[in-house]
C-alpha cells in the first residue's frame, strides 16, 4: 500500500501541488525570520495557521478528486495569490516583504503551465499586489510597486517561454527514441523475415523434387496394382490414396513458403477500389452463405483510383475473408468497409516516415471469436499460428504485400466480439480526396 501511495504522487502534477505547497511554506518560514512589526503580529499568526489548513484541505482534495487535479491545482494558484495579498495587506502594504512570496508563485506556475498560465499568474498577483498595497499603505511608492509588477511579468513570461521549449523539447525526445525502438524492431523483423525468406526457398527447393518423385512413384504402383485381386487391390489403392493426399498436403506448404519467399513485386496501375471489392464479394458470397455467413459491403460512391496491383489486394483481401470465416464456425457477420481518411502518417520500407497524406482506408470485421491479447502482437510473425495444419505465413505475406505498396496493414480484436483488420493504402497525386 505504501508503494501505491508513492506513486499516487510521482506524477508530475501531483509533484507540482507537493513542490508548490513545500515551496511556499518554506517561503513563510523564511520570511518570518525577518521581523515583524508588533502591531502585525496579530494578523499574521492566524493567516499562517489558515494557510497550513488550507494547503491540508489542498492535499485532501487531491487525493480525494484526482481526475480534477489540474483544475483543482489552477483554482488553489489564485488561492495562494489571495493568502499572499492578505499577508502583504496586514504586514505592512507596500513596505512589507511578504510580496517576495509572488515571485514564487508566478514562477511555479510558469513553469509547471507554460507562459500563458504564467503571465496570468503575474496579472492576478500584479493586480492583488496593488489592491494590498494601497490599502496597507496609502503612501504607496509607486515606483518601486510597479518596478516589482513588472518583474512578475518579465518572470512568468521568461519562465513560461522556457518551460514550453523544455516541455517540446522532451515530448520530441520521447518519440524519436519511440519512433527508435520502432525502427530497430522493424530492423530485427527485417532481417528475420529475410533470413526466413532464404531458408523457406532452400527448404523448399530441397523437398519439391522428393516429393516430385514419391509422387510420380505413387502413381506408377496404382497402376500397378490393378493387377490384383479386388480386395486387396481396394485396400492397397486407399494406401495409395492416403500417400498422395500427404503428398499434396506437403507440396501445397512448400508452394506457400516458397511464395513468401519469392513474394513478386506488385505491378502497379490506376485502379478504382470499388470494383476490386465488389468482384471479391461476388466471389465468396455464395462460399460464405453456405458457412452461414453474412458479407455486409459498404463502399462510397466517388473514391478516389489508386496505384496497386489489383491480383496481390484481392489475394490480402480474400486472405482476411477467410481467416474471418474460421473465426465464426457458427456464422456470423463479415463488413467490408471502405473509407477515405486525412493526414495519416505512412511508413517508407525503410522505417521512415513519410510526411502525411490522405488515404483510402479497407476494413474487414468480423463478429467472431476475436484473438487473445497475447496474441495479438504476433499473428503477423511468419510461421505463428493458432489453426491446426496452418502454416502461419497468411497474414505475414498479406502484410508484406501491403508495405509494397506502401501501406500498412493493422488489426484490433476483443475476444468474444470479433476483430477488425484495416488495410490503409496511400492517395497518389499529392493526396487529394475528390
Amino acid at each position: 500500500m505504501a508503494t501505491d501511495n508513492g506513486r499516487f504522487w510521482m506524477t508530475e502534477e501531483r509533484s507540482f501541488a507537493v513542490l508548490r505547497a513545500l515551496s511556499m511554506l518554506g517561503g513563510l518560514v523564511a520570511l518570518f525570520l525577518v521581523p515583524i512589526r508588533p502591531e502585525h503580529q496579530a494578523h499574521v499568526a492566524p493567516l499562517t495557521w489558515a494557510f497550513v489548513a488550507y494547503k491540508a484541505l489542498l492535499f485532501l482534495a487531491i487525493w480525494a478528486w484526482p481526475a480534477r487535479l489540474r483544475l483543482i491545482l489552477i483554482g488553489t494558484t489564485g488561492l495562494d495569490l489571495v493568502f499572499v495579498s492578505l499577508f502583504v495587506w496586514h504586514t505592512g502594504g507596500g513596505e512589507s516583504h511578504f510580496y517576495l512570496l509572488f515571485y514564487l508563485l508566478v514562477a511555479l506556475a510558469a513553469s509547471h503551465f507554460g507562459p500563458r498560465t504564467g503571465l496570468a499568474t503575474a496579472g492576478g498577483g500584479g493586480l492583488l499586489y496593488v489592491l494590498a498595497s494601497v490599502v496597507g499603505a496609502p503612501a504607496t511608492d509607486w515606483n518601486h510597486l510597479s518596478a516589482r509588477v513588472a518583474t512578475f511579468f518579465l518572470l512568468g513570461g521568461s519562465l513560461g517561454y522556457l518551460s514550453q521549449r523544455e516541455r517540446l523539447a522532451r515530448a520530441e525526445a520521447e518519440r524519436l527514441n519511440e519512433e527508435l525502438a520502432e525502427n530497430q524492431a522493424r530492423l530485427v523483423q527485417s532481417e528475420r523475415l529475410a533470413a526466413i525468406g532464404q531458408m523457406s526457398a532452400k527448404i523448399s527447393h530441397e523437398v519439391r523434387n522428393p516429393l516430385g518423385s514419391i509422387s510420380l512413384n505413387a502413381e506408377l504402383l496404382e497402376d500397378e496394382l490393378q493387377s490384383l485381386s479386388g480386395e486387396r487391390r481396394a485396400e492397397a489403392a486407399n494406401l495409395v490414396a492416403a500417400i498422395r493426399s500427404q503428398v499434396d498436403v506437403l507440396s501445397a506448404v512448400t508452394e506457400e513458403y516458397l511464395r513468401f519467399a519469392r513474394l513478386p513485386k506488385p505491378k502497379l496501375e490506376a485502379v478504382a477500389v470499388a470494383p476490386v471489392i465488389e468482384d471479391l464479394a461476388d466471389f465468396v458470397r455464395e462460399e460464405l452463405r453456405a458457412r452461414k455467413v453474412e458479407l455486409v459491403v459498404k463502399v462510397p460512391a466517388g473514391q478516389p483510383r489508386l496505384r496497386l496491383d489489383p491480383g496481390q489486394i484481392r489475394q490480402v483481401l480474400l486472405n482476411l475473408i477467410r481467416n474471418a470465416v474460421e473465426a465464426m464456425p457458427d456464422g456470423g457477420t463479415i463488413t467490408l468497409r471502405v473509407k477515405a481518411i486525412s493526414n495519416f502518417e505512412f511508413r517508407m520500407s525503410d522505417s521512415a516516415i513519410r510526411s502525411p497524406q490522405s488515404a483510402i482506408v479497407i476494413e474487414v470485421a468480423d463478429t467472431g471469436t476475436g484473438i487473445p491479447p497475447e496474441n495479438l502482437d504476433r499473428i503477423f510473425e511468419p510461421f505463428f499460428t493458432n489453426k491446426e495444419g496452418g502454416t502461419g505465413l497468411g497474414l505475414a505475406i498479406a502484410r508484406q504485400i501491403v508495405v509494397d505498396h506502401g501501406g500498412s496493414l493493422t488489426c484490433e480484436s476483443t475476444p468474444g466480439v470479433g476483430t477488425m483488420f484495416r488495410l490503409t493504402l496511400p492517395i497518389p497525386d499529392g493526396g487529394r480526396i475528390p
